[in-house]
């Protein structure tokens, strides 16, 4: 991979998947960032007022998108929230289990603001 990317996203995913074209990488995380993140903000209210449906859904709608931003290993961790919440587990489990993301996503989401800038201006 030419465009030398931080080494805490899924590089061959990656590579795999868009190349070395810096439009679409930057496109990606920058989706990420301002469509995906709101939504897992939105997820926490959802969890908090134990409204499983709506989180089942959110959630749901967002595990795609941590594979296309080369999170594969939040993704991961993202199943396993969904499979809680469908399966109606305790609810400071499923505040745990977001907690824990949400620390994945806090160490992350400034590592995709530097990129997405970097590559919007390649």
């Amino acid at each position: 991979m030419a465009l030398q990317l931080n080494s805490a996203l899924d590089l061959d995913y990656i590579d795999q998947a868009y190349g070395d074209d810096p439009v679409i990488l930057y496109m990606i995380f920058d989706a990420f960032l301002s469509d995906s993140m709101p939504r897992w903000q939105t997820l926490h209210n959802t969890l908090e007022t134990n409204d499983l449906k709506e989180s089942a859904a959110i959630v749901h709608g967002l595990k795609p998108s941590f594979t296309m931003a080369g999170l594969t290993w939040v993704r991961t961790k993202v199943e396993v929230l969904e499979k809680a919440i469908r399966d109606n587990e305790d609810h400071e489990q499923l505040i745990k289990l977001y907690s824990d993301i949400s620390d994945d996503l806090n160490y992350v989401t400034p590592i995709l603001e530097q990129e997405s800038e970097r590559l919007k201006m390649a």
